[in-house]
């Protein structure tokens, strides 16, 4: 009965909140968020120290310094303006979600589209549940992949409204969601996934980051080459003024074909890694990534070991596969990234 209760709670407390939120003006909204980020970084500080790190790596600082905390605790700050406007989200029409995204190039995305399935991949950066309403809205049929609510009530809402903007979403707990994906592309449907969640040390695929050693999942780029579609990977983007984005995507991203699946899911998940730190690189402070993302010291260690042994032909590939199975590269294909 109390679990119950709890679960209610969170029901009607979301959808005050949402309506709240609406309502309230953006200059007020922003500066709510701003206190509720900058309180956020400070208390929080297992997130924030992992922030620390993680904006240390991309700014390419050798240590935590203050220009690191400056935009460490900026992207805390966005990452609560993102959380308002994820509430506002089930009341927000059309029209203003068209209003919301001002500015953005959809030539690289229409043109990939056109012909077949495509799959377009972001990572927790911006506001990526605009740019999934953006492309619904503009009438292409969108499937992803997201993590439940509860309680059940509050996860159709927030889900409920995806839909309402023309995005299948799917559990990433469900065991038939990479049948659905694959059907979704043989519709010439988008499929979009959320690529940065930090995995288990025994899953997903090393890439070199920001010039270290991280794991992504191997999912999108698997089901990318199974299917034969293109890749894109887009973001939208907060403008100055914290009211307005602007999206881009990049080009469809190519490897050539090997036969070898591993060195094909390699090599294309490289290439969104690359792609991704364009556009980290360009706006640090919108990168929410409170987690860790790459190797800690002795798995990186691990990991140049066996590169080295590998360039060097001390050992053979595929025994370096089967030595890696508890923790350094492969996870099963049907491991996708989720919201």
């Amino acid at each position: 009965m109390l679990k119950f209760r709890n679960h209610s709670v969170q029901y009607h407390a979301f959808k005050l909140f949402s309506s709240a939120a609406y309502k309230t003006p953006h200059w007020l909204r922003n500066s709510f968020a701003a206190v509720v980020g900058e309180s956020y970084y400070w208390l929080a500080r297992e997130h924030s120290r992992k922030a620390d790190e993680n904006i240390r790596r991309v700014l390419g600082e050798p240590t935590v310094n203050r220009r690191v905390r400056h935009i460490a605790r900026r992207s805390f700050r966005n990452y609560i303006k993102y959380m308002t406007e994820l509430l506002r989200n089930p009341y927000m029409t059309v029209a203003e979600i068209e209003q919301a995204v001002v500015t953005g190039s959809w030539y690289n995305l229409e043109n990939a589209v056109a012909t077949k399935g495509l799959m377009t991949v972001t990572v927790h950066f911006g506001n990526w549940d605009i740019a999934g309403g953006l492309v619904g809205v503009r009438g292409y049929r969108t499937t992803s992949v997201a993590n439940d609510f509860n309680p059940p009530d509050l996860n159709e809402l927030i889900q409920g409204t995806r839909r309402h903007r023309g995005i299948s979403i799917y559990s990433a707990s469900e065991k038939e969601t990479v049948r659905k994906l694959y059907t979704a592309l043989e519709r010439h449907e988008i499929v979009a996934l959320v690529l940065d969640s930090p995995l288990h040390s025994s899953e997903g695929v090393i890439v070199d980051f920001f010039g270290a050693p991280a794991r992504f999942p191997k999912g999108p780029a698997a089901i990318a080459l199974k299917k034969g579609v293109a890749v894109l990977v887009g973001f939208v983007a907060r403008q100055p003024g914290n009211n307005t984005y602007y999206a881009l995507w990049s080009k469809p991203l190519e490897c050539e074909p090997t036969g070898e699946r591993n060195r094909d899911i390699q090599c294309l998940t490289q290439l969104i890694a690359h792609e991704v730190e364009k556009f980290v690189r360009r706006h640090p402070d919108q990168w929410y990534m409170f987690r860790q993302l790459w190797l800690n010291e002795p798995e990186a260690a691990e990991y140049y070991e066996q590169q080295t042994l590998l360039k060097n032909g001390s050992v053979h590939k595929k025994t370096l596969i089967k030595h890696s199975k508890d923790g350094m590269t492969h996870i099963p294909a049907e491991s996708v990234a989720s919201v």
